[in-house]
């Protein structure tokens, strides 16, 4: 029994993984691809994996997550609110009624060309890029970063590409998404 309280005190007291120090938010706005990730269950027999970011007016931004699944593309719209004005690289991204998640990003090019986003409890994981690939040896210094930061690595899985091109309009015909961008 006493272990089991240090072992909860010791998760709670956990900070989570380190973030990135600072975040242009409007330059992180725009299309990626899902280059790997530690499955969710909505992930699950996805593949062409792609989410779109654009700015909210609440100092937050929409995500829109696509994915191909039983022959067509499967969108998952969201918003994410920033959870600390001293820390600008995290949020907490709701998707349908009560369904949400942390969204921190861990590792961010300085060019903004790829990103690591995870979870306080390190239990998931996404790698993504502004291409549909990424360089070995660029996409092994993630993993050995996002390792020294507590995530298990060995959990992630590189997302298939069969080669099915993302809608033109990712936000059009999206239940509760906009048509035109906001606060950009």
């Amino acid at each position: 029994m006493a272990l089991l309280l240090l072992a909860g005190a010791a998760r709670a007291s956990d900070p989570g993984p380190a973030t990135v120090p600072s975040l242009d938010l409007a330059r992180y706005m725009g299309t990626w691809y899902e280059i790997s990730a530690i499955p969710s269950l909505p992930q699950r027999g996805c593949v062409d994996t792609v989410v779109h970011y654009r700015l909210a007016s609440d100092g937050g931004f929409e995500l829109l997550n696509t994915c191909w699944k039983s022959d067509k593309y499967k969108p998952y719209h969201g918003m994410a609110k920033p959870t600390d004005p001293k820390n600008p690289a995290r949020f907490h991204a709701k998707f349908i009624l009560f369904l949400g998640s942390d969204y921190w990003i861990v590792d961010l090019d300085p060019e903004y060309r790829w990103a690591a986003v995870g979870v306080k409890s390190r239990k998931q994981l996404w790698v993504i890029s502004r291409e549909p690939s990424l360089d070995d040896k660029v996409y092994a210094g993630i993993l050995e970063r996002a390792k020294a930061n507590g995530f298990d690595v060995s959990k992630l899985v590189r997302t298939p590409r069969a080669g099915h091109k993302p809608p033109a309009d990712p936000w059009g015909g999206i239940a509760g998404a906009p048509s035109a961008p906001r606060g950009s």
